[in-house]
């Protein structure tokens, strides 16, 4: 075993103008973690090692759902980051966000993660407002053979993967692979007295088969392959019919399950490229409150042509189909009403997106280069047409210095969750030694336009002979932002409450921030990555009106401060042992004086030990998550109930053993 990652300046991407470019030529804010640093991490899942980069924010909404952000606007329904793998989008049109925790891969597999922080909208389509996460998988010429992998931890944390790689010929490589996971989904005091670790247990099975297949200057990628995963909850169901309240404690499995096929055709010219990229992706989930399915066809076509030494041309569009289908209404029933449910009066709908665009990179002289492009597209979603532009610049200080600029625009479309379904939640509690209950309604609104986002950044790099280092700062305005009036409530005639809320976008937003990346090659036996980011976040109401004053509750960000560092330590040839120190401090206000809400500081330490005894001996692990931590809150405090309102972290330890050959 060695250090062998390359400088983080070094690597080649493509997720920035989709052609191979190194990162120190790039006007934008990117960031690489290399496989290396994933596997080293001790990182259980693809978004526990995203909380490496900068401007990332990662939190676990439970021990198996997380939540991942860029830039602000931190929840669960995160719609500003397009989430892709090998240029596949796994963003959920369905509910607008990415179902992380059954974003799945064999982690030895992943070659790399590209994180492209702001907006990327010019090539790109929808929801590359904040951001764009490509998750790179290895050819298959690199996978060739067979891997094996089993782990074992604590919270019913279980694991078990294999990979076999051939190569049928000169030309054609393929690999498939297999995983399954096991781990409790929700840690609560009741877990000691349920029958089985059955309860409150997600398990996740994901498979795969990818064919990579070159032909003189023509190559082709094949993949399928999909996900099933099942969880199995403590339930419960209330008779809002029945004043007595009945409740019906039971136990509830929730399924979902995915299907992806994807082709990419790739030609190499003398001085051009042509790439099309054609993937369908189906999706089924019986959740009360995600409940639906949908499929998807989406194709993307892109020509680059290198016209002389100092111009690159980039022409391409795209065309993307989705058929939902979401919960009928008519299931819905007062006398058996979900702790959450969603469902649709208008359960069956169809959309398609269809965009064109153009890029130029100019190279003016050695030193100085601009990039202009912009993006025109359309959404028979909600019947509107946007535009997307952007300019960017790159100056070359010297060989070691590099500062660029930018401003462009993104935008995202309403959901299907926010313009087509409504969204129930029972709620009770007890104040002044009285009872009370009801059901909060979110209704849909139709009438929702894009939200737009402008942001203006600009970085320096610095690239040395044991340190790099990656500066970035940035302004964005964003219009047409979500939020939800409160407008009464129905009384049911026998005594039940129906709080009644309504979708809106009444809102502007403002962030602005700064973010650092630091690498240091302490000796040839150390590594050290640091990353930093700084958030501060505000909005205000700009248009509609409620019907019930002071109605409005949103949240703004004072500050927020994360901090990542990662040591990698090679301490003999078979023994490695790393460190992942994480920082969080994060300040709320609320314009709600009724609820409050507090995030406390988070310290965590994680560390990982690795024997390999000889090149050809299996790689035992054993990590230690949350050094010394105990119910600490994950995301936030709710003050006026001095109570967390989401996973509360502790520490865990787990083991794996992993073999190829």
């Amino acid at each position: 075993m060695s250090l062998e990652d390359l400088s983080m300046l070094e690597v080649s991407v493509t997720s920035a103008s989709k052609r191979e470019q190194h990162i120190s030529e790039i006007p934008a804010a990117i960031y690489v973690i290399s496989n290396e640093r994933i596997v080293r991490s001790g990182a259980k899942t693809i978004a526990d090692a995203l909380s490496l980069a900068p401007g990332i924010e990662v939190s676990q909404f439970n021990e198996s759902n997380d939540f991942v952000s860029s830039r602000g606007f931190h929840d669960g329904l995160f719609n500003k980051m397009l989430v892709m793998i090998d240029g596949r989008s796994v963003f959920s049109p369905m509910y607008g966000g990415a179902f992380w925790e059954n974003i799945d891969y064999i982690l030895a597999d992943i070659e790399r993660i590209e994180i492209i922080r702001g907006p990327a909208g010019t090539i790109w389509g929808g929801n590359a407002v904040n951001g764009v996460i490509n998750i790179i998988t290895k050819s298959t010429k690199e996978t060739l053979g067979t891997y094996g992998q089993i782990a074992y931890g604590q919270h019913g944390y279980k694991e078990a993967s294999v990979r076999h790689g051939l190569q049928f010929n000169d030309n054609t490589t393929a690999r498939a692979f297999y995983k399954a996971k096991d781990t409790f989904s929700v840690i609560d005091k009741f877990q000691s007295q349920y029958e089985s670790d059955k309860v409150n247990t997600i398990s996740i099975q994901t498979a795969g088969v990818k064919f990579d297949i070159e032909e003189g200057n023509s190559s082709w990628m094949l993949a399928f392959g999909g996900e099933k995963s099942a969880q199995y909850y403590d339930w419960y169901t209330v008779d809002m019919s029945d004043l007595n309240r009945q409740y019906d404690d039971s136990y509830k499995s929730v399924d979902s399950s995915s299907l992806y096929g994807q082709v990419n055709h790739t030609i190499e010219l003398a001085n051009s490229q042509w790439q099309t990229n054609l993937w369908y992706w189906q999706d089924k989930d019986n959740s009360p409150d995600a409940h639906g399915e949908f499929n998807t066809i989406d194709l993307d076509s892109v020509y680059t042509l290198q016209y002389g030494s100092d111009v690159t041309i980039l022409i391409g569009g795209g065309l993307r189909h989705i058929n939902i289908k979401l919960q009928d209404s008519s299931n819905y029933d007062v006398s058996h009403v979900d702790i959450y449910n969603r469902y649709s009066s208008d359960p069956i709908s169809s959309d398609t997106t269809s965009n064109v665009y153009a890029q130029i990179d100019y190279n003016f002289t050695e030193q100085f280069m601009i990039q202009v492009g912009a993006k025109a597209e359309y959404f028979t979603l909600n019947d509107s047409f946007e535009v997307s532009p952007q300019i960017r610049g790159l100056y070359s200080i010297s060989a070691s210095q590099k500062i660029w600029f930018g401003v462009g625009r993104a935008v995202v479309t309403p959901s299907y969750f926010e313009q087509k379904s409504t969204y129930t939640n029972y709620y009770s509690y007890v104040y002044e030694n009285k009872f009370y209950d009801g059901v909060a309604t979110y209704l849909p609104s139709a009438s929702l336009d894009n939200e737009s986002v402008i942001t203006i950044d600009a970085g320096y790099r610095f690239e040395g002979t044991n340190v790099n280092m990656d500066l970035t700062a940035y302004s964005s305005s964003y219009n047409n932002v979500r939020g939800h009036d409160y407008i009464g409530y129905l009384n049911d005639g026998i005594g039940n409450y129906y709080d009644l809320y309504e979708f809106n976008d009444d809102y502007e937003a403002q962030t602005y921030g700064a973010e650092v990346a630091i690498e240091w090659n302490i000796n040839s036996s150390l590594k050290n990555y640091t990353s930093y980011s700084y958030l501060s976040f505000s909005q205000d109401r700009v248009q509609g009106d409620s019907n019930v004053s002071g109605s409005d509750d949103y949240f703004e960000i004072n500050h927020q401060n994360m901090l990542s560092n990662q040591l990698l330590w090679q301490v003999t040839n078979s023994i490695q042992w790393d460190f992942v120190v994480n920082y969080k401090d994060i300040d709320y206000t609320s314009d709600s004086n009724q609820f409050v809400y507090d995030v406390e500081n988070l310290i965590s330490l994680d560390s990982r030990i690795g024997w390999k005894k000889h090149e050809n001996a299996p790689l035992v692990e054993v990590m230690v998550k949350n050094i010394g931590m105990s119910s600490k809150c994950e995301l936030n405090t709710n003050i006026y109930y001095d109570q967390c309102n989401a996973y509360e972290t502790e520490q865990s330890i787990y083991g794996r053993v992993s073999y190829e050959f």
